[in-house]
This record gives C-alpha cells, sequence and structure tokens, in this order.
C-alpha cells in the first residue's frame, strides 16, 4: 500500500468555504464531493491516507478517488504530486479560486438532471438532458447543430431518432465539444466499423475525461490507438477483421491501466502463441497481469525474469551432465548410422513461413 502526503494551505481546524459550497459543490459528482471532504478533513490529523484507504472509507473503487483527484486538480481545488515512478505521492489542498466555467453561449438551459446512474456517478461529466421540443427547436437554429445532424446521418447511413439527437446534442452542450471535434468523433468511429451511438457515446465520455478538446488532440490518440490495435492483431497473426469490443477493452486495459508498452504487449501475444499454438486474448491477459502483479516496467524486467526462472529450474542439471563420463556407444544398427546435423534455427524460420 502506498501511502501519500497530504498537506494544507488553508486553515489549520476543518472548514467548508463557502465559495466552495456556493460555486464548486453544486456542478460537482456527489461522490467527488465526498472525496474532496474526506481529503479536508483528513489534511488536519497526522494519519495517513492512501487511495485504497479512502476507497475502503467511501465505499468506491480505486479508480472512482483517481477519478475525484483528477477532477478537483482540474477545478484548480488540489495539487497532485507524482514519484519518478508516475506513482501518487503528495495531495494539496490549495486556497479556493475562481471556479472554471464554460465560456458563455446562447445555448438553451437544460431541463432538471436525471438521477444519476452508475456511469455519471463515475464521471466528472453532468448527465445527459432531456430537451424540451423549445428547446430543440432553438439548438436546431444553429447552423453548427444544423451541420453536425446533418454529417452525423450521413456517415451513418442512418434517420437520426430524437434519442439519438439528444446523445449528440449532449456532446454540444454537456462535453462542449466543438462542431468540428464532433464531426470528427463520429467518423471515426464509423471508420473501426462502430456505428452504434452507445458506442460513440463512450468513445466521447473517453476523450473528454482525456481533455481533448481539438480534433488534432483527438487524431493523435486514435493514431496510437490504431497502431497499439494493429500491432496486437498482426502479433497474433490476425489480419482478417479487427479487434473485437472486449479485445479493444483488453488492449486498452493492458496500454492505459497497466501503463505496457507496446513491445511488452506484442511479447505477450507471441508468448501466447508458442504456449498454446492459437492466439488467445484471454491468454495474453493472463501474463500481462502476472507481469504487472510482479511489477514489471520495461523489457529487461522480462528478460531477467527468464534468466532467473532458467537459473532455479534444475539448477544441477548441467553440472550433472558436465560431470557425468562419456558412456561407450552401444552398437547397433542404429548407432551405426551417421547422424545428420541440423541448422534448427533455419529449420524454424522455414518452418514459421508456411
Amino acid at each position: 500500500m502506498n501511502y501519500i502526503t497530504l498537506q494544507n494551505n488553508q486553515t489549520t481546524y476543518t472548514v467548508i468555504p463557502n465559495r466552495f459550497l456556493d460555486d464548486y459543490m453544486p456542478k460537482a459528482n456527489g461522490e467527488f464531493v465526498k472525496v474532496y471532504l474526506y481529503l479536508l478533513r483528513n489534511s488536519n490529523t497526522d494519519s495517513q491516507i492512501s487511495i485504497s484507504g479512502i476507497a475502503d472509507q467511501m465505499n468506491h473503487t480505486e479508480n472512482d478517488v483517481l477519478r475525484a483527484l483528477r477532477y478537483w486538480e482540474q477545478e484548480g481545488l488540489l495539487k497532485l504530486t507524482f514519484d519518478t515512478d508516475a506513482s501518487l505521492s503528495g495531495i494539496t489542498l490549495c486556497s479556493e479560486t475562481v471556479p472554471k466555467t464554460a465560456p458563455p453561449s446562447k445555448k438553451p438551459a437544460r431541463t432538471e438532471a436525471e438521477p444519476y446512474n452508475k456511469e455519471a456517478l463515475a464521471s466528472p461529466f453532468p448527465p445527459k438532458q432531456n430537451y424540451t421540443n423549445t428547446q430543440l427547436e432553438e439548438f436546431l437554429n444553429s447552423e453548427d447543430i444544423e451541420q453536425i445532424l446533418y454529417v452525423a446521418q450521413k456517415y451513418l447511413g442512418i434517420t437520426l431518432s430524437d434519442m439519438d439527437t439528444n446523445t449528440i446534442l449532449y456532446f454540444y452542450d454537456g462535453l462542449h465539444f466543438s462542431a468540428d471535434l464532433i464531426e470528427y468523433l463520429i467518423e471515426y468511429c464509423v471508420s473501426i466499423g462502430q456505428r452504434s451511438m452507445r458506442y460513440i457515446e463512450k468513445v466521447a465520455l473517453s476523450w473528454a475525461e482525456k481533455g481533448y478538446h481539438t480534433v488534432a488532440e483527438a487524431k493523435n490518440h486514435t493514431t496510437t490507438y490504431s497502431k497499439n490495435c494493429f500491432a496486437v492483431m498482426k502479433s497474433f497473426g490476425i489480419n482478417t477483421r479487427r479487434p473485437g469490443n472486449s479485445e479493444i477493452h483488453m488492449i486498452e486495459k493492458w496500454t492505459n491501466e497497466y501503463g505496457f508498452s507496446i513491445d511488452i504487449i506484442t511479447e505477450a501475444c507471441n508468448r501466447t502463441i508458442r504456449s498454446i499454438h492459437q492466439p488467445s486474448f484471454e491468454y495474453a491477459d493472463r501474463i500481462l497481469t502476472k507481469w504487472k502483479n510482479q511489477g514489471v516496467k520495461y523489457m529487461s524486467d522480462i528478460l531477467e525474469q527468464d534468466k532467473q526462472f532458467a537459473k532455479n529450474t534444475n539448477p544441477e542439471k548441467d553440472t550433472a551432465k558436465a560431470s557425468k563420463p562419456d558412456s561407450k556407444p552401444s552398437h547397433n544398427r542404429f548407432n551405426n548410422l551417421t547422424p545428420r546435423s541440423y541448422a534448427y534455427e533455419d529449420l524454424e524460420k522455414q518452418l514459421l513461413n508456411h
């Protein structure tokens, strides 16, 4: 368990500033508010805290806690510090500042928020709204919205339902995506064979959480993603289809959650093929999860493990073999044959090329 130092640049007693109550709390996810108040309370004690400890106390997952911390850092209420190995090592509570707000616009006001569902609680963004007919008419008077809906219908090849339209308006009004970014979002999802509005919404939320605000930022992400998927599928020898949703989630887990480079991931894929002679994302996932638990970060760590494994496996075998005197070969019709010398590396290459 990694313990984190918590510093407070506010007061020496627990207090909830009025500005937090007035400006920050109303727009924040309720679970994020709980995490901030927990930090505020414990900053005035000598107790040590940890991500897992906060998660247990709040009945959250560790990822929920990290999302809350990133949200409050973006709002300017705290500062996160990290060790050289990218582990969170410190949290500093900052004096409350003027909250960040979206630039003023002429967009219609939202209806009252629907009750949070499970996914909404795990997101720093407001839930989708159900717009009234009057509000929809106001949106459609915008050239940006009219263009977005037209492009979406062309890319998706369907007539948008009311729910589809509502989701696209959420990208614009709730996530504050520009018209260009929404168009690229839909274009990208269609290009990888995903036309489901539900899938497009998940990608949009992922981009928003990562802080992508421009098409250039999103393109940089999707290029890296495509390269990773291509490398994995190539390692598995799969060139007739795209990865499925569950396979994409595994690749994202390996790269984002585990933080592995693509050379480590492809090494796990190659070992999967050598072990079971067929592609298996599940088998590769077990290899990578084991490496993650063992603290593997670089290819050199894997090579060192291999060396240690070979050393610990029958360590006396080579010594016994070397000390054993040569026995006199038996004379039979098989031993009288002249043994052939095979170039095993060349043979292996030939087999792999078939």
